[in-house]
């Protein structure tokens, strides 16, 4: 009886967050109440709190699904002995936009984050926290063009730190478009050769026909 209790609670919990991030988007964060999700989801507000200690609690666990998403795509960027710098680069950029193009609910997220949310009053501390979690992608960017770099992937003269500040907004854009124009985009060699090369000189010619 114990286990049924606590699975019902998890799927309490997930009926909320999918409630909120459907109300967040059609609606936007500063218009949705935890009244409103909780009136939606079918629950009372006391449910909504046994499970969050407010709608910031809740905005957070929305975009926790979000950061799960893309853990493999950061995984990516870890040193390798079996894949170089510069491919580690190219698939970690791949790898996200793959996951934003075919997973709705990602999409629907950053498309919360970056068109249904003001970061002022009560969200200005979810924008540091979002601004914190984009900050480690860019320093793992940077220490992996570091690496390619000391094995003459990178163009001379390249600064390195501008070049992931570059590689990330490159993506964020793409990120921004699929999510503004869903399906314009196709997945496959002309896509993805879109990094190839933006900063690294050494990609073999098979990745201009890679798919992600």
């Amino acid at each position: 009886m114990a286990r049924k209790t606590k699975q019902e609670a998890e799927q309490t919990r997930q009926l909320l967050i999918d409630t909120a991030e459907r109300l967040f988007w059609e609606k936007g964060v500063s218009r949705t109440s935890l009244a409103d999700i909780a009136t939606a989801a079918g629950v009372t507000r006391g449910a909504i709190y046994w499970h969050f200690a407010n709608k910031i609690d809740l905005f957070n666990a929305m975009c926790d699904r979000m950061h799960s998403a893309f853990e493999h795509a950061a995984a990516l960027l870890d040193p390798s002995d079996d894949i170089s710098p510069a491919r580690r680069l190219w698939e970690h950029s791949c790898n996200i936009l793959l996951t934003v193009g075919t997973n709705p609910q990602v999409s629907r997220i950053i498309g919360i984050l970056s068109l249904r949310c003001e970061y002022v009053g009560e969200m200005a501390n979810v924008f540091v926290l979002d601004r914190t979690w984009f900050s480690s992608i860019l320093g793992r960017l940077e220490n992996t063009l570091r690496e390619a770099a000391e094995i003459g992937q990178v163009r001379d003269g390249v600064n390195l730190h501008c070049a992931a500040h570059s590689l990330h907004a490159t993506v964020c854009g793409l990120m921004d478009a699929l999510v503004d124009q869903p399906g314009r985009y196709r997945f496959g060699g002309g896509y993805t050769a879109t990094f190839n090369p933006l900063f690294c000189r050494d990609f073999p010619r098979s990745m201009l026909a890679g798919s992600y």
